[in-house]
């Protein structure tokens, strides 16, 4: 009997660690920050983003820890219960995440660990989540520009990730943008990611003077931090910075 209820438990941790819920909940906030530009905020694509993540990291978790138990399969079945209520826009947009996430931890392909394409993948996939409750192209071009910032701060994110990570990635084999480029080169590529956000900032300060200032202010401070150490806490405080940066975003979005 106790053996059985150890097991159930043990079985329920895995359950939830596979997930990982807490190194991804945060990009939620850009099917906020797409909903609050198209005025149609819905609870059904909130569920949706959740369950792609949901699936990425835990199809990620499989592959890279060898787990026994497929925890992926179940958010992927459920998010197919929301591909009826979307648009031709937005299954193409679905359908987008998946096939990229899928290829970057699947063996056969694994993008995650070719240099470049780690980083792209990354950059490009959590911007599928920001455009998923848009419904017209349109509206996409139209914010093109915001577009191309936001692009550019999941590159300088997913750098720094590589950067605090290159030990670990090295000595696995994983061939990561920044363990080919180099502790060196890599923190070079991220200034100047950061350089082109702080430039692609200013073009935004007509339309968007809040986005503006902020992202400004925010890929700023982070390249002058950058000529200190960049490791875990640097990381964290991309990532806290990077919420209160997009509560900025939102505040502008919701006001337009």
């Amino acid at each position: 009997m106790m053996k059985m209820m150890k097991n159930k438990i043990n079985y329920a941790v895995d359950f939830l660690k596979s997930y990982r819920v807490k190194d991804w909940i945060h990009y939620l906030g850009y099917v906020l920050l797409g909903s609050s530009i198209c005025k149609n905020f819905s609870l059904s694509i909130f569920l949706l983003a959740s369950l792609m993540l949901a699936y990425a990291y835990s199809f990620n978790e499989y592959f890279d820890k060898k787990l026994k138990r497929k925890f992926f399969v179940l958010p992927l079945l459920f998010s197919f219960l929301f591909l009826p209520f979307l648009n031709s826009l937005q299954l193409l947009i679905y359908f987008s995440f998946i096939l990229l996430v899928t290829f970057y931890s699947l063996p056969l392909t694994y993008l995650e660990g070719k240099p470049i394409l780690s980083t792209l993948s990354n950059s490009i996939g959590f911007l599928l989540i920001f455009l998923l409750p848009f419904t017209t192209l349109k509206k996409i071009i139209e914010f093109s520009n915001f577009l191309l910032l936001l692009f550019l701060l999941n590159s300088a994110a997913q750098i720094i990730h590589e950067i605090v990570d290159y030990r670990k990635d090295k000595k696995i084999g994983k061939n990561t943008t920044a363990v080919i480029l180099g502790i060196k080169n890599s923190i070079f590529l991220l200034r100047v990611t950061l350089l082109l956000t702080a430039i692609t900032s200013l073009f935004l300060f007509f339309s968007l003077k809040i986005v503006s200032i902020s992202s400004f202010l925010f890929s700023s401070f982070f390249f002058l931090l950058s000529y200190k150490k960049i490791d875990n806490r640097f990381r964290r405080k991309f990532k806290h910075l990077g919420i209160v940066c997009g509560t900025f975003f939102l505040f502008q979005f919701i006001s337009l």
